[in-house]
């Protein structure tokens, strides 16, 4: 019965954007999707009405998630009423009873598994097709929901459909650090822009910096700074409240949107003004005992934790500052799962971690990584579950430090994950968890 009534959900949905004729940027990756969507809406933003702008909410990315974006419900869940108010709009909206009144739609589109792409794709042809990451220079590191891929290739032949759907006049947007996703270029005969650090990209990030400010427990990070080049013009952006390197990656990535759409230099410098982060996605929060929380809990994938390592062991600190790290399991990597944790915890070590917390069925292969590459043992941690690991880090930390938070998202039933359950526990403000966190719906809460 669900797969009948999302084929014609799906169906409703296709019919609807083409009936409108809506403008439809599509974002896919492995890494750094709803990060960069966020960011192109904020252009978008900048530009146009608020309302003739509709943006994939949460991770509503999938053959349920793309419907519901494009009717503006929220997902119906066990609610026959809900449902049936959901199938009534559906039905109104496709048959030209009703408008969206929406003008461009910015979707995200998942893919977990072959076909996922493709699927999505036949309901919204893409007028931009941005592609994030799939892989990292490092090409020992395993791209998240491999493990449902034979092949890397496989996995890169789904991604690059999106690039092959283009309309006629259509844009591909692709990061020019990944050599996969550069090279998908070949791949149309529409127009491309690139975007990240490398040289000749079309827009290319030449400045990244957590920002912080001296205080009595030392230094505290505020924000992000980031510049970005292209061709003659400069872009310069302070965005408060979050950290890492991935946010600027998505400011870039709407810097290529807002080329290829021909936004003026004003309003593609409004940006930070309209950016909202993702809720869970490297956000900068206050937490108890003055310390400071990076909150990167949303999910997570061997580039994407290493990304955060990098961007912790990237903030300055003053002497007595300590950098705490609480990891659990990331999921979808196959046969590789266990060497991948055995892996991050070895970064974490050689990345000068001062302390780390590893949780999960993996949490032990983490901490033998660590401890192989040096960490001190007493500062190595394996804590089965989230909220006992919450506990713990609450009674050892000290004013001045920074704790990172990250994992996979899990289910509402996982065990070993879901680290917005450390981040909530360790917050200065835990009465604004709805506020600032993933996952604090009643179906999450009351596991």
């Amino acid at each position: 019965m669900l797969s009948t009534l999302q084929t014609w959900l799906g169906l409703a949905a296709r019919k609807t954007l083409q009936r409108e004729g809506a403008f439809v940027i599509a974002v896919t990756g492995s890494v750094g999707k709803s990060t960069t969507k966020q960011a192109i809406s904020a252009m978008l933003q900048a530009d146009l009405p608020e309302n003739r702008v509709r943006v994939t909410e949460g991770s509503f990315n999938n053959e349920l998630g793309l419907p519901l974006t494009v009717f503006g419900h929220p997902a119906p869940g066990r609610s026959p009423l809900a449902w049936l108010a959901l199938l009534a709009d559906a039905w109104t909206t496709s048959a030209g009873l009703k408008n969206t009144g929406v003008k461009t739609f910015v979707l995200e589109m998942g893919a977990d598994k072959p076909g996922d792409l493709e699927y999505l794709i036949k309901i919204a042809p893409p007028d931009i097709a941005v592609v994030t990451a799939i892989t990292t220079n490092d090409d020992s590191l395993v791209p998240v929901h491999s493990g449902n891929y034979r092949s890397l290739d496989e996995l890169v032949e789904e991604k690059s459909k999106l690039v092959k759907a283009l309309k006629p006049g259509g844009n591909a947007v692709l990061n020019a650090d990944d050599k996969k996703v550069f090279a998908m270029r070949h791949l149309t005969n529409e127009h491309s822009l690139t975007y990240g650090e490398a040289d000749g990209s079309d827009v290319r990030i030449a400045h990244v910096r957590i920002v912080t400010e001296p205080t009595p427990h030392g230094q505290v990070p505020t924000g992000l700074e980031v510049k970005l080049e292209n061709y003659q013009r400069v872009y310069r952006a302070f965005l408060p409240g979050v950290y890492g390197t991935s946010i600027a990656y998505a400011y870039a990535a709407a810097t290529a949107v807002s080329e290829a759409l021909d936004v003026s230099i004003e309003q593609t410098n409004a940006f930070a003004k309209h950016f909202h982060p993702v809720k869970g996605r490297t956000r900068i929060i206050p937490g108890i005992k003055r310390t400071t929380l990076f909150d990167d809990s949303y999910n997570a994938s061997p580039a994407s934790v290493l990304q955060s390592l990098k961007d912790l062991a990237s903030v300055p600190v003053d002497q007595g500052q300590r950098k705490i790290v609480c990891l659990g399991e990331m999921r979808e990597l196959g046969d590789r799962s266990e060497d991948m944790h055995r892996r991050i915890g070895a970064d974490a070590a050689k990345l000068g971690i001062d302390v780390l917390i590893c949780c999960g069925i993996f949490g032990r292969a983490m901490a033998e990584g660590a401890r192989a590459n040096g960490m001190n043992p007493e500062r190595v941690h394996v804590i089965e579950d989230t909220p006992e690991a919450g506990m713990f880090i609450q009674e050892m930390i000290q004013p001045g430090d920074i704790i990172l938070a990250k994992a996979s998202q899990g289910t509402p039933e996982t065990k070993g994950v879901r680290m917005e359950r450390v981040i909530k526990e360790l917050m200065a403000e835990p009465m604004r968890a709805d506020e600032l966190l993933v996952r604090q719906g009643v179906a999450w809460q009351r596991k």
